[in-house]
């Protein structure tokens, strides 16, 4: 009953923040998705060891009153929801992400929530939070992060690429050292965008699911890159 109540809850969440044609074209994707999976991505893997070295101003978003904030917790979430912030309307599901060790990096513009990304502290949260079975190597402080989400109102406004420089920052300050994520190779304003900053993958992925059984292959896309290691 739960899990039939989060969809539901899902589904007015798009349909309110995306509108009919979105809601409508999820839901076949998704039950689609219930039987079986087929995508190719870009793989990453981002050293935070030179971070100090990047550009702040190319990661300068195109909107003023712009915050960054780290939610751990369901606590910190209430916090939040308190103080005016809409932390609540990224989706229902964050409050069982955050239970299950995901981490929100949010940017708010003013009081409104304009991107999210979760970032994962081990295997569980990866799973839920929707990222393929990649290896991430929890205990050698290596992350992964996911479940991208930007406000319709505030698309193209770099709030993504602004969220990457603060959440690199509080993650390097958290002692982890390398943060590894994929990116569906159809997607490709996330790629063009990565590339202009210098972000360049090191792997091609191909995952393969059909009911409960799943297969993760990579591939280097040049000798030079390896096996994405120690890519950066």
């Amino acid at each position: 009953m739960s899990r039939m109540a989060n969809l539901c809850r899902s589904a007015e969440h798009v349909y309110h923040t995306e509108g009919l044609a979105s809601l409508i074209g999820r839901g076949f994707r998704f039950l689609a998705y219930c039987f079986a999976e087929y995508r190719v991505y870009y793989v990453y893997v981002d050293s935070l060891e030179d971070i100090g070295r990047l550009n702040e101003a190319e990661f300068r978003p195109r909107v003023a009153g712009v915050s960054f904030k780290v939610v751990s917790s369901n606590g910190e979430a209430d916090e939040l929801e308190a103080q005016g912030l809409e932390f609540r309307s990224c989706g229902s599901d964050a409050r069982e992400w955050l239970e299950n060790g995901a981490i929100a990096c949010c940017v708010f513009v003013g009081r409104e929530l304009g991107n999210v990304v979760w970032v994962a502290t081990n295997q569980r949260a990866q799973h839920i939070i929707g990222e393929p079975p990649y290896r991430v190597d929890y205990s050698n402080n290596e992350t992964c992060a996911g479940g991208l989400w930007t406000n319709p109102k505030y698309r193209r406004m770099r709030l993504r690429t602004y969220n990457r420089l603060e959440r690199f920052r509080y993650l390097r300050a958290q002692e982890v050292t390398t943060v590894r994520g994929v990116i569906a190779r159809r997607n490709t304003v996330a790629y063009a965008g990565r590339v202009k900053l210098g972000f360049l993958p090191c792997a091609e992925g191909r995952y393969v699911r059909l009911l409960w059984w799943e297969s993760w292959k990579e591939k280097p896309l040049s000798p030079s890159k390896g096996d994405c290691s120690h890519q950066s």
